[in-house]
């Protein structure tokens, strides 16, 4: 079996008939000659070359799919699969910390369908088990999460709902393919928001989704009616940066891994959230089903700092919303987050979230220079 790092470097490219050129050419139409074609292409199909080179690539990356879908958004990925799998009269069970964006659409839009949905009391597997009715369909996951990074037992989780016929979504953003391939442990679907680590350059927005050949074809379907599908130029980006993500993610593992340990034994910093830390409440698990850790670390800094005084001090380190650049970023998820805004204040607190929390994007700089700028922001 090819190793990850070949993989999204060979896999999925469209080699150039024209001039023998060894990248994917960018392929902007969107109407094409239809009279000698075996398939009606048309950009929310699915099928333009560049969504093709990009869904192809997932699959192999993703290792166990079948097929892939490209979207325009992570949201996008996510509503459809949902709209797609689920009909008037079911109830989904939603993991607790899942990502509140998720959260909203289902309480705002699936509710509205006639679905009905229960939130797990944390991310233990039988928590998620007790949530089960007689009318449950899905189960929808997310692991690492964000900003919490709690972790759940996919294994386990997938050979529970197989035994009851529940089909099961799960978000990987966090982890990536190159750090979790959770098809391998029986999950029916994958999905990612590809404007994070997957781009990884900051510059497109993008989601997918990895799974079995009728579960693509159907959210094809719901695609092809309500939009959402990703253009030729995006794509043309996106397929650039999986050919490197496999080395962007090593880096980010290693940098992360390393910050998560410095912070964890700094005197200002009074809790630290990373799957990789033996501290961890599922470290066990986690080291099972993961290869890396991530780039996601999230910590807690002494109540004598305020948090957008500690930001403001930064040098090196970027303020920012959004994850998984290049560069390293962070945020206040209690002051800086819609999605955590939007959410009750019931739902707030079961969150975990706190006023004192810090959600860090690990980029791939030197970590002695990332850690001499998070080092004297606290002092």
């Amino acid at each position: 079996m090819l190793s990850k790092e070949t993989i999204a470097v060979h896999s999925g490219t469209i080699i150039d008939k024209m001039n023998g050129g060894i990248l994917s050419p960018l392929f902007p139409a969107s109407s094409h000659k239809h009279l000698d074609m075996k398939e009606d292409v048309y950009p929310r199909h699915g099928n333009l070359p560049n969504q093709r080179a990009v869904a192809n690539k997932m699959c192999a990356l993703e290792s166990g799919g079948e097929a892939a879908l490209v979207f325009s958004s992570g949201m996008a990925a996510f509503s459809t699969a949902m709209l797609a799998h689920l009909k008037s009269g079911d109830h989904i069970v939603l993991q607790n910390g899942v990502y509140s964006g998720a959260l909203k659409f289902v309480q705002n839009h699936l509710t509205k369908l006639g679905i009905t949905y229960t939130i797990s009391e944390n991310c233990e597997v039988n928590s998620v088990i007790d949530c089960v009715k007689q009318n449950t369909k899905l189960i929808y996951i997310e692991t690492p999460t964000n900003p919490m990074l709690k972790i759940i037992n996919i294994e386990l989780l997938a050979k529970f709902a197989k035994s009851k016929n529940l089909f099961t979504v799960i978000d990987n953003t966090i982890a990536t393919p190159i750090n979790q391939n959770p098809l391998e442990y029986g999950i029916d679907l994958v999905l990612h928001s590809a404007t994070k680590f997957l781009g990884g350059h900051g510059d497109i927005s993008g989601g997918i989704a990895v799974g079995s050949e009728k579960s693509i074809s159907l959210m094809t379907e719901y695609m092809n009616d309500f939009g959402g599908c990703l253009n030729a130029q995006s794509c043309h980006l996106l397929e650039r940066s999986l050919r490197t993500l496999a080395i962007r993610m090593a880096k980010v593992n290693h940098n992360a891994m390393e910050l998560s340990s410095r912070l964890n034994e700094n005197p200002n910093v009074t809790k630290v959230y990373y799957p990789g830390l033996a501290g961890h409440h599922n470290h066990e698990i986690a080291r099972e089903q993961m290869r890396g850790f991530g780039g996601l670390v999230s910590f807690e800094i002494a109540q004598k700092f305020d948090t957008t005084s500690f930001q403001k001090k930064l040098n090196l380190i970027i303020p920012s919303n959004s994850l998984g650049d290049l560069e390293t970023t962070l945020n206040s998820p209690y002051q800086a987050s819609s999605s955590f805004r939007s959410l009750s204040e019931q739902e707030q607190k079961k969150s975990g979230v706190t006023r004192q929390l810090i959600r860090m994007s690990v980029g791939i700089e030197d970590v002695d220079d990332l850690y001499e700028d998070l080092h004297q922001a606290l002092k």
